[in-house]
């Protein structure tokens, strides 16, 4: 799964997880959808309709890799989308920078006429932000995640985070492959197989077998005075 992809299926699942990486607060409900920019025959990376109200329909565009011409492709597509539906609702542009390097600080648009606006993210700043809390947005914690040798004792964190969601059992099997795509994505010389090892991994200390050894030791340390 491409990366693009990956924030496809996660805000496809979960449309107010872009709010949560924005740190931003939602005025309104939104459905996320793919469109495509007839002319160009592009799809974008996300399109999020505001569902109730007239407020803002918002574009993203997820940019993991070098173009000086983001953000003209981006405006261009934008202005393409009104004039070919004639909408007149105003709009936030968002590019979701994967790393900062990315983002070639060339936007030739310096001012917007209010509600319009753009919004520049870079994940690592926004997961950071985020920090400990779970959420749906767990699933991309891996992509700013840097040491491999510390994974098999992330992994499982993660995995306990997505659980404490408490999601239906689809979603929550959704959720834990977008966690699998988003490893291998970090790291593409894993395999599945070493990736669901550590998803799956319980520490023994957790397993009932390993609950009942450390009463039992703890016993045994009682009767023998220690």
């Amino acid at each position: 799964m491409k990366t693009d992809s990956l924030f496809y299926e996660l805000f496809k699942l979960h449309p107010e997880s872009l709010f949560g990486l924005a740190g931003l607060k939602a005025d309104g409900k939104y459905a996320f959808e793919s469109i495509t920019v007839k002319t160009t025959e592009k799809r974008m990376d996300g399109f999020f309709r505001r569902t109730d109200g007239s407020g803002a329909d918002i574009f993203l565009e997820v940019q993991g890799y070098d173009d000086t011409e983001i953000y003209w492709r981006l405006f261009q597509e934008i202005f393409t989308h009104y004039a070919q539906t004639g909408s007149r609702k105003p709009f936030a542009a968002v590019i979701l920078f994967l790393d900062k390097k990315y983002d070639p600080k060339n936007c030739p648009v310096k001012k917007f006429t209010s509600p319009n606006r753009l919004i520049r993210l870079y994940l690592s700043k926004c997961l950071k932000a985020i920090g400990d809390k779970a959420g749906p947005l767990t699933v991309l914690k891996p992509l700013i995640f840097s040491d491999k040798e510390k994974l098999p004792q992330a992994v499982p964190k993660w995995k306990s985070e997505i659980d404490s969601l408490r999601m239906s059992e689809s979603t929550e099997k959704l959720l834990i492959d977008l966690l699998e795509n988003a490893i291998i994505s970090r790291f593409p010389k894993m395999t599945f197989e070493e990736i669901q090892k550590m998803i799956h991994y319980t520490p023994i200390e957790k397993t009932v077998v390993g609950q009942e050894l450390i009463q039992m030791g703890m016993n045994e340390g009682i009767l023998n005075g220690v």
